[in-house]
């Protein structure tokens, strides 16, 4: 495979994942190693092998012609005996260890993938589609079992027929042995030279018509306009040009494969041309017998059929690497969050939050969100934060939740720096009702105890109650045993974060943060709710996000945020007296109404 700038190699760290595999089931592919020569030498060797030598044996007079049928009586009993155990034992064990094989390390394969993807940081998910990821996935761990295929039922067969008949060969007839792998040898290299070169020009051929395609569905879709500034003729000369361009591509790719058949072709002419002068000689140029005659027909044909084995082989191989090239750039992704080693479990007492000088940068943007930043939210203290969109109010609860590390300072909980303790135990401690809420394809109970895995059904349902669920619920014809769909789609918007909200109402952790948490649900609902998060939050330090001010109004505190910086703070009376951004902020959302009252 053609290394690229766009396309890295990675053939080699494919080969690295799965080797680790093979290694762990050695057993199996020791079994393997020796089990398809075995078969591969009792069905296309031994065959004309004693074929062979009953022939020398018969005209040299060994055997004498009225007793020829008593000779391969037994004989052929015996060869018969040898193929059944060959075909009914053997070649079924060593399909058996191939499964086993195959089905114990695709299981690995694909445990590992997860834990990868899933210990991978969100800015990593933000950056990636997640059907792609699955996608990945199965390729990645299908292109080990396609590997194992080709090197179980392609390679090693190919390579154990050649070495035998090559030994055969060589020991009666050594110069047409010789000449055999030679011409073996061109043929490989021609394949190999042939495969990349013919790569290349099938994937330009691919590109030049997917733009043809796109220049003709670009003009076509937009024909209105084409019309009715009369360019059908710069059109037609665009299309022209891309046409063109997919014309060349495919003579040159038509060209390079005559080329690759040319050579072919002259390898099997010149080694039937070969077989042909060792016939003629025969005995009196090479004194050889009638029976190695034989051999070298019954080989030599059995080779050209073999031979075509390797473009076979080579497709395969390409498509193996092909398939695990994006997973495999993904396993050598490095954690951009990782656990320190010796990180202990996080045990909250008070629930004090501190934001101590921290710096971040968002890997795409050229500035610093944060540049030592500072906020203490003390134990119990219910904390809004408002702003404009962009001002860092979700990047500080995604930062607080170790989604991504800051750059410079640190984070703390009740004193102890969150880069300290394991991730896992971080995020046991906080209840994180996100802005968009995706639920998993499961019941609407399963959603619920998502966080809770032992809750009752009297927990789950009064989780509900409060998050102000339980009235569209019981409307569902399963209610809480209703399926939601991929990603909740069969809830609405409201919904879908009432269910949320009850899902961090029966975590019941001692940090709550809140992001938008009620943006999706109208007036009256969010009304009926505002009671419920009330008594959730106390004796919780709890963190609210919202753009709708109303939300964040009764809370202790309320920080405003401007590009990563605070602007002011204090509770909602003294920033309406202060006549600063909150207050600006309250009367865009309120101001009409208030000057009517």
């Amino acid at each position: 495979m053609k290394k690229t700038k766009d396309k890295p190699n990675t053939v080699g760290r494919t080969l690295y994942y799965f080797w680790q595999e093979i290694w762990r089931y050695k057993w199996y592919c020791l079994g393997i190693l020796i089990t398809t020569p075995l078969v591969v030498f009792v069905r296309a060797v031994l065959a004309p092998l004693i074929f062979a030598e009953l022939i020398n044996r018969a005209a040299e007079g060994d055997i004498p012609v009225g007793e020829l049928w008593q000779t391969l009586l037994p004989i052929g009993l015996g060869f018969v005996a040898v193929y059944l155990v060959s075909s009914a034992v053997i070649e079924k064990f060593r399909l058996w260890l191939c499964w086993k094989m195959e089905i114990k390390a695709m299981y690995d394969l694909a445990t590992s993938c997860f834990d990868h993807l899933s210990e991978q940081s969100m800015q990593f998910h933000n950056d990636r589609f997640g059907g792609s990821l699955v996608s990945q996935t199965g390729k990645f761990v299908h292109a080990f079992e396609r590997l194992i295929d080709v090197t179980t039922w392609d390679i090693l067969p190919f390579v154990s027929f050649l070495v035998f008949v090559l030994i055969v060969l060589f020991a009666q007839v050594p110069l047409f042995a010789v000449i055999l792998i030679a011409f073996v040898v061109i043929y490989g290299s021609i394949a190999i030279i042939s495969y990349v070169r013919v790569g290349n020009l099938n994937e330009a051929e691919a590109k030049a018509e997917t733009k043809q395609s796109g220049q003709l569905a670009d003009s076509i879709a937009n024909i209105m306009s084409v019309k009715s500034y009369g360019r059908e003729e710069h059109e037609r000369r665009r299309y022209a040009g891309v046409a063109s361009a997919t014309f060349n591509a495919s003579r040159g790719l038509m060209r390079a494969m005559l080329k690759r058949d040319v050579a072919f072709s002259l390898v099997y002419v010149g080694i039937i041309a070969v077989m042909v002068i060792f016939l003629i000689g025969g005995p009196g140029w090479f004194g050889i017998t009638i029976g190695t005659m034989v051999l070298i027909v019954t080989y030599s044909q059995n080779i050209l059929g073999e031979l075509w084995s390797i473009n076979h082989i080579l497709q395969g191989l390409n498509r193996v690497f092909g398939d695990a090239h994006e997973m495999t750039l993904i396993l050598d992704t490095p954690k951009a969050v990782r656990d320190v080693r010796g990180a202990k479990g996080l045990k909250v007492g008070d629930g004090v939050v501190s934001f101590e000088g921290i710096d971040y940068q968002h890997p795409e943007s050229k500035t610093a969100l944060f540049s030592d930043f500072s906020l203490e939210v003390k134990a119990g203290e219910r904390v809004g934060l408002v702003g404009v969109s962009g001002s860092g109010k979700t990047t500080l609860t995604k930062l607080l939740l170790r989604f991504a590390d800051v750059s410079g300072g640190a984070i703390k909980i009740d004193g102890v720096d969150i880069r300290e303790v394991t991730q896992v135990s971080l995020r046991e401690n906080i209840a994180y009702v996100p802005q968009e809420t995706a639920l998993f394809h499961r019941t609407i109970a399963e959603n619920i105890a998502y966080g809770k895995p032992n809750a009752s059904e009297g927990e789950v349902q009064l989780a509900a109650q409060l998050a102000n669920a339980e009235e569209f619920v019981a409307e569902l014809p399963k209610g809480y045993d209703t399926l939601v769909g991929e990603r909740g789609v069969k809830l609405s918007g409201g919904q879908r974060q009432r269910v949320a909200i009850a899902r961090a109402i029966l975590k019941d952790a001692p940090l709550l943060v809140l992001d938008e948490a009620t943006s999706a649900l109208d007036s009256e609902s969010e009304a009926l709710i505002q009671g419920a998060l009330r008594n959730l939050m106390k004796g919780r330090t709890s963190i609210v996000i919202a753009h709708r001010l109303s939300t964040v109004a009764s809370l202790d505190r309320i920080v405003v945020l401007k590009e990563g910086e605070i602007v002011e703070q204090g509770s909602h009376a003294k920033l309406l007296a202060a006549s600063g951004e909150y207050s600006k902020m309250w009367n865009r959302q309120t101001g009409a109404f208030l000057e009517e009252t």
